[in-house]
C-alpha cells in the first residue's frame, strides 16, 4: 500500500504535528519514516537579503547570506536531531535528510508515487504569510505524485475516517486508499460522504453501487447530503468525531478553480483536522 512515509518539517507547530503523524503511521503500518528539512532558497534569495540588509543599515549583504545559510543549516540539523530522538523513543524505523532548494519542488521530487508525504498545513511563517491558495503546503498537495497528508496543529489518533465521494475517478482512488488505510490501522469501518445538488434517487443508487464495488473487507456507512460539497463536508466533520478527512486531489481546471474556487483548497484551509489528498 505505502512504501515509505516522508515528513516535511521546518520546526513549526504544524510540522511538529506532521512528525507525530509520521511516527504514528510508521509504527501502525510498519513502514519506514523519513524526516526531511529543506533549507528554503526563498529565505536566502538576494532580493530578500538586500531588503533586510538595507533595513539594518548595511551597504553590503554578502556576509548576511552566509550567516543566514549557516543559521538555516544549524536549525535544520537541530530539528532533525530532535525528530530522530522522538523516533528512537517511540521505536519507529526512521531516518533523516537535509537539502537546499525550493521547499515544494524538493519535497515533491523526493517522493515516489508509492510513498505517503506528510506536511503541516501551515509553515513556520504562518503568522506573516497566512495559509492561502498558492502556499507551499497547497502547492505540494497539488503537484505531488503521491498522497499527501496535511496536518493541523493538534495530533489525534486516527479512529474515524471520512471520505468525500462523488463517484469520479479521483474520489474512487481516495476511497480505495482510505479503505486500505483503515484496514491496516485495524479500524472497524469508515464513513463515505456524498453530497448531491438535489435529491436524486437514481444518482444515489449509482453511488451506492460504486461504493459497494470499491469497499471490501471493512464495514462502511454511506451518508448523503444535499447542498454545496465543501460546505456539507466541512459541516459534517465539525459535527462528527472525524479524525481524518480523505478527498480526491484538485478536480477542476486551474482556470475554473481561480473563478469558482476549489473544494480541495476550501477543505484544506477550513478544517481543523488532518486532510489526506489522494491523486
Amino acid at each position: 500500500m505505502i512504501s515509505r512515509i516522508l515528513v516535511g518539517t521546518d520546526g513549526s507547530q504544524h510540522a511538529i504535528t506532521a512528525e507525530e503523524y509520521g511516527i504514528y503511521l510508521s509504527k501502525k503500518l510498519k513502514r519506514p519514516v523519513i524526516a526531511v528539512y529543506i533549507m528554503d532558497k526563498k529565505l536566502i534569495s538576494e532580493a530578500i537579503i538586500e531588503d533586510v540588509a538595507a533595513a539594518l543599515g548595511f551597504g553590503e549583504y554578502g556576509d548576511i547570506t552566509d550567516k543566514i545559510e549557516e543559521y538555516l543549516d544549524e536549525k535544520g540539523k537541530a530539528i532533525l536531531k530532535a525528530f530522530a530522538v522522538k523516533c528512537r523513543n517511540a521505536g519507529a524505523d526512521c531516518s533523516i535528510a537535509q537539502a537546499i532548494g525550493f521547499v515544494a519542488y524538493e519535497l515533491v521530487n523526493m517522493a515516489d508515487p508509492e510513498d505517503l508525504l506528510i506536511i503541516g498545513k501551515k509553515g513556520v511563517h504562518e503568522d506573516i504569510l497566512p495559509f492561502r491558495l498558492g502556499s507551499t503546503a497547497e502547492s505540494i498537495a497539488r503537484h505531488s505524485k503521491c498522497p499527501v497528508l496535511l496536518a493541523d496543529k493538534e495530533f489525534r489518533e486516527i479512529k474515524n475516517i471520512v471520505i468525500g465521494f462523488n463517484g469520479r475517478g479521483k474520489s474512487i482512488k481516495a476511497l480505495q486508499f482510505a479503505t486500505d488505510l483503515a484496514k491496516n490501522l485495524g479500524l472497524e469501518g469508515i464513513t463515505v460522504l456524498s453530497v448531491l445538488n438535489k435529491d436524486d434517487e437514481e444518482i444515489k443508487l449509482q453511488l451506492k453501487q460504486m461504493v459497494k464495488g470499491t469497499v471490501s473487507g471493512i464495514d462502511y456507512q454511506l451518508i448523503f447530503k444535499i447542498g454545496y460539497p465543501e460546505e456539507e463536508i466541512l459541516s459534517y466533520t465539525q459535527e462528527s468525531e472525524t479524525d481524518l478527512l480523505v478527498i480526491g486531489a484538485f478536480g477542476e481546471s486551474r482556470l475554473k478553480e481561480l473563478i469558482l474556487g476549489s473544494t480541495t483548497s476550501f477543505l484544506i484551509q477550513r478544517t481543523d483536522i488532518p486532510v489526506l489528498v489522494v491523486k
